[in-house]
């Protein structure tokens, strides 16, 4: 009983390592499709996000049967179903990256000329705390999660520059007002890729605590 349901513990970890990886790279192309004015990356993006999504449910199908038939209990069920949410959180994060793609496309529909302002930094600060809050996960390593937690702030201020300097370059007609929009529109979801990351490392410390997060503060 104890091999089948290890099979399935790790088969679910081994799921959510795939499907990290794919959306990091997801985040990565719709970035670089900004930088490099590509509206060819921007829609590849899209096809990356099918594979995203059969993924998430391949992750949430071998939980489902791990739970159904090997019946586990305290610390395995807490990680299987853990394993579960976090590939829905995963599964989102690929969601936020097609929404920096689409505002690619829309910003090059009207202007070529443009500046990134911090969304460089914002993307690398978002995907270090995606990829280091699987890792915890994947560990279980409570240090890691909690580090993730406290790199939220950073991403947070990030995001309230861009805001501030965008809105300032769009009032002094340096930035079109459409091409300003869609940048904040993706600036707001690489900051909503740090708030999924920040979930997933939550998710980890009640796993390998098995006590709520406030409980822990």
């Amino acid at each position: 009983m104890r091999d089948a349901l290890d099979r399935e513990l790790a088969k679910a970890r081994s799921g959510i390592a795939e499907l990290c990886d794919i959306v990091l790279q997801e985040s990565h192309t719709a970035l670089d499709a900004l930088r490099h004015r590509s509206v060819e990356a921007a829609f590849a993006v899209r096809e990356q996000d099918k594979t995203a999504d059969i993924k998430r449910y391949q992750v949430e199908n071998t939980c489902l049967v791990a739970l159904a038939t090997q019946q586990p209990a305290a610390r395995d069920l807490r990680e299987l179903l853990a394993a579960s949410i976090i590939a829905t959180e995963l599964e989102r994060c690929g969601d936020y990256a097609k929404g920096v793609a689409r505002a690619t496309r829309r910003i090059l529909k009207s202007v070529q000329d443009f500046s990134l302002f911090n969304l460089g930094e914002m993307e690398r600060l978002a995907t270090e705390m995606l990829q280091q809050s699987v890792q915890a996960f994947l560990n279980s390593d409570a240090a890691t999660a909690r580090q993730v937690l406290a790199e939220d702030a950073k991403l947070d201020s990030l995001y309230s520059s861009m805001l501030s300097d965008v809105l300032s370059s769009m009032s002094r007609n340096v930035t079109p007002i459409e091409a300003g929009i869609w940048l904040l529109h993706a600036a707001h979801c690489l900051e909503r890729i740090g708030d999924r990351a920040t979930n997933i490392a939550e998710r980890t410390l009640f796993v390998t605590s098995g006590e709520p997060l406030a409980d822990l503060n």
